[in-house]
This record gives C-alpha cells, sequence and structure tokens, in this order.
C-alpha cells in the first residue's frame, strides 16, 4: 500500500477539502499493468482494464506531485527565511561589511545547512514523481489512443491489426 505523503500546507488543505467533501485518496495499492510490446494483440476488455488503472494511477500520483510542489515551496520558504534572519542576526550595519562573507557565514550553519538539503529533497522528490507521473500519462494515453481507434474502427467496419 502507498500512503500519500502531504506536509505542511497540503495537509492542512487536503482536510479542509476533505471537510468540504471533497475526499481525495490517502493510500492506494499502486498496481501498474506491464505495458504490452504490441497493444493491438490486447483484447477490449484487458484493454480497458488497463485503462482504468493507468487512470487510477494517475490520479493518485498527480496528487502527490501536487503535494511534493507545495512541500518543495515550503522548504524553500524556510530556508530563505533562516537565511534572511542569519543575515539579519548578523550584519552590523557598515556599509563597509561585505555582503557575500556575511551570506557565506549564514549559509553554512549547520540549521541552515539541514534546511538546504531538506529543499534539495524535495525537489529531487517532485522531479522524480514528475518523470513518474509523465510515463504514467504516455501509457495511458497509448492505451486511449487504441480504444479510440477500435471504437471509430468498429462504427465504419474495419480492424487493422499493427504488424511490425
Amino acid at each position: 500500500m502507498t500512503d500519500l505523503v502531504a506536509t505542511g500546507i497540503s495537509e492542512e488543505v487536503l482536510k479542509v477539502l476533505e471537510n468540504q467533501g471533497l475526499p481525495i485518496k490517502r493510500s492506494m495499492k499502486l498496481e501498474l499493468p506491464d505495458f504490452p510490446e504490441d497493444i493491438t494483440a490486447i483484447d477490449e476488455q484487458q484493454l480497458m482494464i488497463m485503462a482504468s488503472k493507468y487512470m487510477e494511477n494517475l490520479n493518485f500520483i498527480r496528487t502527490q506531485v501536487a503535494c511534493a510542489t507545495l512541500a518543495e515551496a515550503e522548504a524553500d520558504s524556510a530556508y530563505d527565511m533562516t537565511v534572511a534572519k542569519g543575515l539579519l542576526g548578523k550584519t552590523t550595519g557598515k556599509s563597509t561589511e561585505k555582503s557575500v562573507m556575511l551570506k557565506a557565514a549564514v549559509v553554512t550553519e549547520p540549521e541552515v545547512v539541514e534546511l538546504a538539503k531538506a529543499k534539495d529533497f524535495a525537489y529531487a522528490y517532485r522531479k522524480l514523481l514528475e518523470t513518474h507521473l509523465e510515463n504514467l500519462e504516455r501509457y495511458y494515453s497509448l492505451t486511449s489512443r487504441e480504444l479510440t481507434r477500435r471504437t471509430s474502427n468498429a462504427r465504419s467496419g474495419s480492424f487493422n491489426r499493427y504488424v511490425p
């Protein structure tokens, strides 16, 4: 079972949505069907099952990407705020003070280093989720196009099968 990872703002917003009667699936058993080498060899019933599984997974992963995007924004904000507070705490206000030196002193502090790691993790997590989402979208799109091709061919009375 895969659980939706929501933190901070995304968790708060999910609760608001749920209170408004817009439930969000919080966990799901991700079962991605293997994409066939020849999609035209799959019968209509299997094709519909594949399409529905891809769509269900897409919906869940889209929500996870949204939560990851919000988590990344929160990590960026926390980092930026901590750096800004650190700079304000270290400055003497003299015009001869070098901003580069001040920033270097702040960004090397252990708390800021940890926030930078959290920021990098949030970015990487979102990017990898987006890649997964794009792959799912392609599989769903191919499956949907094959279903559309079959229904339009059924109306016209012909059926073309892919032959490599």
